[in-house]
């Protein structure tokens, strides 16, 4: 039984010490990872906006089944008001992986101080 245990406290600690080192690992490249695309980039890279998005008034009701057409003055604040709803988007896409990133940076930081090999 002494040996089981003994094993046990042996192993157990150094798993929990590498689970650190990997957790903070992974959280320092998610946070650096957001930082500078939150600095690189004004909108996500892979934006989908587009004019025909903004061609129909979903808005108002179905004539004849067709939808009413906006016209360019109205098509042109439409893709303004997408590009600002995107960036705002994206903004809070990526300080939401900011803040994963420094809580596994943060558990990962912990679990090496708890575990770390001491002499």
């Amino acid at each position: 039984m002494s040996d089981k245990k003994h094993w046990i406290t042996k192993i157990v600690p150094a798993l929990a010490f590498a689970a650190g080192i990997i957790i903070a690992s992974v959280g320092g490249i998610m946070t650096i990872s957001s930082s500078l695309k939150l600095v690189m980039f004004d909108s996500d890279p892979y934006s989908y906006i587009t004019e025909e998005s903004c061609r129909y008034d979903y808005s108002k009701p179905v004539i004849d089944g067709v939808n009413a057409i906006r016209n360019d003055a109205e098509i042109g604040k439409c893709m303004i008001d997408r590009r600002q709803e995107e960036m705002i988007r994206f903004q809070k896409s990526q300080q939401e992986n900011m803040i994963e990133g420094v809580s596994a940076l943060i558990v990962g930081g912990i679990l090496l101080l708890a575990f770390r090999r001491k002499k």
